[in-house]
């Protein structure tokens, strides 16, 4: 039994280090997502509030200014999505594991149980038998005596 328990022990510590694992690169995606999604919208704010204060010698410049932030916008957006399949895999991954570290949890709380049970049972055999001793022990001394 207590091969067992290690091995769930093991097991549950494993996942746990897995889940650990998972959440860390969730979190620094997610970040980075935010970081630039951020970034994104201060440089459209920019563009708008620039775009309009055009004077006769930066007019030329506008439209290919535009552009260039709409190059790079476009640049950030094919960015986000190509993290939008890696984020819903490492959700899909910890659901999955949340879920396997839950079986296992109650796994080894069943075991701890059955081991405890077991145990007891056995203490309180031991206590039987060593009340059986001692009433026999009683018993022949009056037999005796």
């Amino acid at each position: 039994m207590t091969d067992r328990l290690r091995t769930l022990t093991l097991l549950e510590r494993l996942r746990r280090h897995e889940m650990a694992a998972e959440a860390r690169e969730l979190g620094d995606l997610r970040a980075h997502v935010a970081t630039l999604e951020g970034t994104r919208d201060l440089l459209l704010d920019k563009m708008r509030t620039e775009a309009r204060i055009v004077t006769l010698e930066a007019a030329p410049y506008v439209g290919a200014y535009i552009r260039a932030v709409r190059a790079e916008e476009a640049q950030i957006n094919r960015a986000v999505t190509r993290a939008a399949p890696r984020i819903a895999e490492l959700e899909t991954a910890m659901l999955e594991r949340f879920r396997e570290l839950a079986t296992v949890r109650q796994a080894l709380e069943q075991a701890r149980r059955t081991l405890r049970m077991a145990r007891v049972a056995k203490e309180a055999g031991a206590a039987d038998e060593h009340t059986l001793i001692r009433w026999a022990r009683q018993t022949h001394r009056k037999t005796r005596g």
